[in-house]
């Protein structure tokens, strides 16, 4: 397997400049700044577990030539990478119902990078397969000690590994240190969701508005859906997210691309609701989105959250891609291809990407240029020849 070895700045701790952030500060104030405001904003930031995990990351990666980390400030004009990991656990309430995983402890069945452009005019989202065969750097564990590298293992071996040496912090560390190996791509911060986080989302959001293509039936997801248009509450979308075997090929690679369509869906409802312009209603999403997320310190802090939503209030569905990181069958399970590279330079450069799917719906297109339409004829008058009318077909249950 090739991978590419990153680019390390000198060890050190993420920088305090939050004086910086000045116009943060002020977007809470102005959102925040009734004494009830003061009070909603309080309870939303206790709601979330944060993990200060610098010390766990070793050397890191630079970014288009930065000497060290862009901080998480949309005022800054730097692109910001952030890690959104699915835990399986099945620990707390409402994740207990959802049975046990089949060994102990919990993994990140879902890992995608959500890469925010410096420009906050464009958000893309990649995926990467959990059988992917990565290296496993070497990881900082909560007894103070740090593992040795593993090689040709799968990549949510990351996840269960740091879960299992110190918490919720060592498991995103060691995620977070395994992405940068694999593409050399700075991580900002991280967001780990569990089955009763992911529920709370969406039922905050009152639904998610979805076409199920075909009926599922999958006990294993606890899923029983009807084929076509229907608003999907957070069980259910949940689900979805989960279900494998009853679908498709039953891969997760399949699973993946069921999981853009069902963010796309989320993106698409959460832009509709504009809820920056209707506090009470902000208010009641974050309490309920936040009452089971861990995030890093920097991300989890309510400013950081308002002034990220405010700096890309206007962008369209269009802009926000999804992609799957490219790869290749090795058994059941699956490397990196050699075009990953071209999509981890991307990255790296806070250059676009054409990506499967946007948040429209849509597969993205590229605008043809002049020569690459080849229309250089001249226009003609001739008739086009009469042919039959084609055999009705059936409306397919979803457009």
């Amino acid at each position: 397997m090739s991978v590419r070895t990153p680019r390390h700045a000198a060890s050190h701790r993420r920088p305090s400049r939050w004086a910086r952030g000045a116009g943060l500060a002020a977007l809470s104030l102005v959102l925040f700044g009734t004494s009830t405001f003061a009070i909603a904003y309080n309870d939303i930031q206790t709601n979330i577990d944060r993990h200060d995990i610098d010390d766990l990351l070793g050397e890191r990666p630079t970014q288009a030539g930065q000497e060290e980390p862009a901080p998480l400030d949309p005022a800054s004009g730097e692109a910001i990478n952030v890690v959104v990991l699915g835990s399986d656990t099945r620990a707390g309430e409402v994740n207990d119902e959802y049975g046990t995983t089949p060994e102990a402890g919990q993994r990140s069945d879902t890992t995608m990078i959500v890469h925010i452009s410096a420009e906050r005019d464009r958000v893309e989202i990649v995926s990467i397969p959990r059988d992917t065969l990565v290296t496993i750097p070497s990881c900082g564990m909560g007894d103070g000690t740090w593992t040795e590298p593993s090689y040709e293992t799968m990549f949510n071996r990351a996840f269960a590994m740091g879960a299992d040496g110190g918490g919720l912090g060592t498991a995103a560390a060691c995620t977070i240190r395994t992405i940068e190996e694999l593409s050399g791509v700075l991580i900002d911060d991280f967001v780990i969701v569990d089955f009763a986080g992911f529920i709370n989302v969406i039922d905050a959001l009152g639904g998610v508005p979805m076409c199920i293509p075909e009926a599922i039936s999958d006990p294993k997801a606890k899923l029983e859906l009807e084929a076509g248009e229907q608003v999907l509450d957070g069980r259910d979308a949940l689900g979805f997210a989960r279900a494998r075997y009853s679908l498709g090929n039953g891969s997760d690679i399949d699973r993946i691309g069921r999981q853009q369509e069902l963010v796309a869906a989320i993106a698409r409802e959460a832009l509709s609701k504009n809820l920056l312009t209707d506090l009470p209603k902000l208010y009641r999403f974050l309490d309920a989105a936040t009452s089971t997320l861990t995030t890093g310190t920097e991300l989890g802090s309510i400013p950081t959250m308002a002034g990220l939503a405010y700096s890309l209030r206007g962008i369209d569905l269009e802009s926000i891609v999804f992609e799957t990181m490219p790869h290749l069958p090795a058994g059941n399970r699956v490397v990196p291809a050699a075009e990953a590279e071209e999509l981890w330079e991307a990255l790296r450069d806070d250059e676009p990407i054409q990506g499967a799917l946007n948040a429209a719906g849509e597969e993205p297109t590229e605008e043809p240029s002049d020569d690459e339409t080849g229309d250089t004829e001249e226009p003609t008058t001739e008739e086009p020849p009469v042919t039959a009318d084609p055999e009705p077909t059936e409306t397919p249950v979803c457009p």
